[in-house]
């Protein structure tokens, strides 16, 4: 048929691999949100903490998931851990949003990329390969993050994943307090992120887009 054009199918959901040792979070009521705080909370007491630093680890997972739920995240996901230094927080939460009205992803994220402020604050922007997907964009660096009124600086990674069959896009975006690991942070954010896979016919998470949104890149 003359003029006809084939345009891909839109997936109906995703897979993400997290290490062993991390907990889905759910996104959706603030029961869930209570008993995620409450074993972060947990976790610290066990960990030599006192109650008031149990507390605030245990607020900063609040306001993260609240932050998550405020923004339409369709997944989200972390760790808090206690070694011998100290512990370790640090989530990846998945939306779906809509791009700027060009559509020139690659060129908006490009437009934030920034060096190394005075206040220790920077931002790269680049290019990486998912394996079953292909190119995507990405903007990672060290970032003021804003949650619920409260600011944190934070290692965070932005990666922005085409949606087939769709003009919205996957934004996964991974982060964390803990600034003197960054560089292995980035790299573990960067292998979470290589497992997403999309899937179709009611298969993996649902993908429910959100209403219009500007792809958040911190600062």
């Amino acid at each position: 048929m003359t003029g006809a054009t084939t345009t891909s199918p839109t997936p109906t959901g995703f897979e993400l691999r997290t290490p062993d040792d991390w907990v889905d979070y759910s996104v959706a009521d603030e029961a869930s949100e209570n008993r995620m705080a409450n074993e972060v909370w947990t976790r610290a007491r066990d960990g030599g903490f006192t109650e008031d630093q149990a507390g605030q680890y245990a607020e900063q997972l609040r306001r993260s998931v609240r932050q998550a739920r405020a923004a339409g995240a369709v997944h989200a996901a972390g760790t808090f851990q206690v070694y011998e230094d100290g512990p370790l927080t640090a989530t990846v939460l998945v939306s779906v949003v809509t791009p700027p009205a060009t559509g020139d992803i690659l060129g908006a994220l490009t437009a934030v990329g920034q060096p190394a402020r005075p206040d220790g604050t920077w931002r790269r922007v680049s290019t990486a390969q998912i394996p079953t997907i292909g190119t995507v964009g990405r903007v990672h660096g060290i970032q003021n993050v804003t949650q619920d009124g409260a600011t944190m600086r934070c290692a965070v990674m932005h990666t922005v994943v085409p949606l087939p069959g769709s003009a919205n896009v996957l934004l996964v975006t991974g982060s964390s307090p803990n600034l003197a690991e960054a560089e292995e942070l980035f790299e573990l954010f960067a292998t979470i992120t290589a497992t997403l896979i999309f899937t179709w016919e009611g298969d993996g998470r649902a993908l429910t887009p959100q209403a219009a949104s500007p792809v958040g890149v911190g600062g």
